[in-house]
């Protein structure tokens, strides 16, 4: 089973796309992190709302996309999304993945500032993307945003 919440998210140190190492351990207050691969489909359908999300509350919040795939390719995965947050290499092996045990991408997590999970969704699903934007204005105490606003989407996709 995937880490859950509740439960403390594991320290990890992976390159980003501009050549730095993150670290969890030293990255302050909350954080979202979202796994995925450029080639899913259901990835491709959800990182662009995370980074709406982004948009919304990244000066106050760290997001972390983590990719399944070589820098380069996620370079070209940021750029065709356009994608604003930073976004770091599971490779190779994908070892941060496997110590989360990531069985389905895209996979959401929302840590706390003490890394403890309080939000983790597998694939896509409108509602959650909705929950998520919900804690997250809760936390800064701001009203959500309608990420999915004009746009149509389906309720649920597998990843």
């Amino acid at each position: 089973m995937p880490l859950g919440k509740g439960e403390k998210a594991l320290d990890f140190s992976l390159s980003s796309i501009d050549g730095n190492q993150v670290s969890l351990k030293d990255i302050e207050g909350f954080k979202v992190l979202v796994f995925y691969k450029v080639t899913c489909p259901t990835c491709q359908l959800t990182l662009p709302f995370i980074n709406k999300l982004y948009k919304k509350y990244g000066d106050r919040i760290t997001f972390l996309g983590i990719g399944q795939d070589s820098l380069e390719d996620l370079k070209i995965f940021k750029n065709k999304y356009e994608l604003d947050f930073v976004q770091l290499s599971d490779t190779p092996k994908y070892p941060v993945s496997k110590s989360y045990d990531i069985r389905v991408v895209p996979t959401t997590y929302l840590l706390d500032e003490n890394n403890e999970i309080l939000f983790m969704e597998e694939g896509f699903v409108k509602r959650s993307i909705e929950e998520l934007d919900g804690k997250l204005a809760q936390l800064l105490g701001e009203e959500p945003v309608d990420v999915f606003k004009g746009v149509h989407v389906p309720e649920f996709k597998a990843g």
